[in-house]
């Protein structure tokens, strides 16, 4: 599953592949200000390299996709990434890599 940021909006990419997460950003590097704008609410970013994505921001991305079984999905990527330090245990945001695309 990816998140990608093209010149200020944000798209789920492979929405059915719970193996992979990650957020790429398209465009130049003198993007960071709007891209740090229009993640607001759904990821915070920690450096140029990693994000926390919230899990409802997730959803929201997903819109209709988010169906009963892709939300049950989305609880078993959420339960097999938490012992790998990957879910922040207060919010319960799942880490990502951010790359260029």
């Amino acid at each position: 599953m990816e998140i990608h940021w093209t010149d200020g909006t944000l798209s789920l990419q492979s929405p059915d592949d719970f193996k992979a997460f990650k957020v790429v950003i398209h465009g130049a590097s003198d993007v960071k200000d709007r891209v740090l704008q229009d993640f607001a609410g759904t990821a915070r970013f920690e450096g140029d390299q990693a994000c926390w994505v919230s899990q409802r921001g997730l959803r929201a991305l997903a819109g209709p996709l988010a169906t009963p079984q892709w939300l049950a999905n989305l609880d078993i990527m959420v339960s097999k990434a938490r012992p790998h330090g990957w879910i922040d245990g207060p919010t319960g945001d799942i880490r990502a890599h951010v790359v260029r695309g």
